[in-house]
């Protein structure tokens, strides 16, 4: 994928001065079939290098039978809730015997375009798609190409694309509220720097939650660099205890996960010192002494109906926006006495 449009067989005809009809069969090996003389097809082969032209596989497929194959592109395949994520989608798709190609983009807008094109070029029928940070446009230019494709974890609300994602406002207004019916005010949440709705929405659920509490004094919103996320945590989490923050929330499970490797650096007890709320459950949190409370994503129904709208689209030439909603569970595992609490709020 590029920001630029892709040549077409039209843009390389225009170029030749000839036949769109010449130039594919050219492309397809039919240049002797259809009596085109060598040096035309030699013309027409450095034009298509010169021109980058890479050809619409997708429909070339679909035109030819199907491959059974099916892209999925993750923003972090270390990442434990991608990798559960990915494990289940690709269970789900061998038992509607679709095998499955996997990619990792690092979060990296340049690695996306081109391992998605790499896909296209294995010849998969759809994909299911981690979007990062400025993708939308790769996305749309997908949509435009009739491509089957569904957005995992993320999406854009205003792009008509297929989605399978958590109710995220949801999230963060259970997590806010649970801390603020113990007694806990001086609530902060760290994320990352993004545009991506997912986070977005989870901020705007503590903000709200927190402004009909009639705690909009006490929002704190703390942003971090993805490329230095241990460091710029500690530095985060030493700011806030300065601070006396009563309870932090990291919004992502890589946050939560270096959220907890500091704290335990930093010698700091959970809940005694600071309450701590994260997503998603990690092996990490066995490294703490009393067990967190956490925001727990329905990784199989996220996974399992991305698959399953994605199969759809493919079976029944659908490329409408068909989405999934999932449900977070608050999943409550430690608390702090509340006379504790209440003397942090003096």
């Amino acid at each position: 994928m590029s920001n630029e449009k892709r040549t077409s067989i039209k843009d390389l005809a225009a170029s030749l001065g000839v036949s769109t009809a010449l130039v594919s069969f050219v492309l397809n090996g039919k240049a002797k079939q259809h009596r085109i003389s060598e040096e035309m097809a030699q013309r027409v082969i450095k034009k298509a290098k010169e021109m980058n032209y890479s050809p619409n596989l997708v429909a070339k497929n679909l035109r030819g039978g199907k491959s059974q194959l099916i892209g999925v592109l993750v923003t972090d395949i270390s990442n434990p809730f991608y990798s559960t994520i990915s494990r289940i989608i690709e269970d789900r798709a061998n038992e509607l015997n679709y095998t499955v190609l996997f990619s990792s983009s690092d979060e990296n807008l340049e690695s996306t375009k081109r391992l998605i094109r790499v896909l296209l070029n294995k010849g998969v029928e759809g994909l299911i798609v981690v979007p990062c940070d400025g993708s939308k446009e790769v996305i749309k230019e997908l949509c435009g190409d009739k491509m089957p494709l569904v957005l995992v974890d993320r999406h854009f609300p205003d792009v008509k694309v297929g989605y399978s994602v958590l109710n995220n406002f949801k999230a963060t207004e259970l997590i806010t509220r649970h801390l603020i019916e113990n007694g806990y005010k001086r609530i902060s949440v760290i994320t990352y720097e993004t545009k991506m709705s997912h986070i977005q929405e989870r901020v705007r659920g503590y903000e709200e939650t927190m402004r009909n509490a009639g705690l909009a004094d006490y929002i704190n919103v703390n942003r971090i660099d993805l490329s230095n996320p241990r460091s710029e945590m500690h530095e985060t989490l030493k700011r806030l205890l300065k601070a006396k923050t009563d309870a932090v929330v990291c919004l992502t499970n890589m946050l939560s996960i270096n959220g907890i490797y500091c704290l335990k650096e930093m010698k700091v007890r959970i809940p005694e010192d600071i309450a701590f709320v994260g997503f998603n459950r990690s092996d990490v949190f066995n490294l703490l002494e009393n067990p967190i409370t956490y925001i727990k994503q329905p990784h199989e129904k996220i996974a399992v109906e991305a698959v399953n709208i994605l199969v759809d689209k493919m079976n029944n030439d659908n490329t409408s926006g068909k989405g999934f909603i999932a449900e977070p569970e608050l999943v409550i595992q430690s608390s702090t006495p509340k006379k504790n609490v209440l003397s942090r709020l003096d």
